[in-house]
């Protein structure tokens, strides 16, 4: 019987203002017309947020075999071993080109090879 009572008197206020269902929605939605400017519409503005593209620093550098000094660079001078993208940060064309032309030095340049005898001599 209590529950009965609140709901009562919870639809009173629900039926004191209501009519047909087509009059709420025009009601509402002509009120959202006039409440609505231009001045309170929000900024269209860049992502504050949004962190600025990593790019490949080697995108506008040709990579050639007889840059020695460019090499060394991607090579770890401890192993010998070329680093992986992870490392270097380069893109997957650019990486593959150091590969090839760090395998290519190693064949053609002599004074590129990395001494492994030396390096194994110096860890005992």
């Amino acid at each position: 019987m209590i529950a009965l009572r609140r709901f009562r008197s919870l639809q009173f206020p629900f039926t004191q203002f209501a009519g047909t269902p087509e009059e709420c929605l025009r009601s509402l939605s002509s009120s959202a017309s006039v409440i609505q400017k231009s001045d309170d519409m929000p900024l269209q503005m860049e992502n504050p947020y949004k962190q600025p593209q990593k790019g490949c620093i080697l995108c506008n550098i040709t990579v050639d075999f007889k840059n020695v000094q460019l090499l060394s660079q991607f090579i770890s001078p401890h192993s010998g071993r070329i680093y992986g993208r992870h490392i270097t940060g380069l893109c997957a064309k650019k990486q593959r080109e150091i590969s090839k032309a760090v395998k290519k030095a190693h064949s053609m340049v002599a004074g590129f090879k990395v001494d492994l005898f030396s390096l194994a001599c110096a860890v005992r």
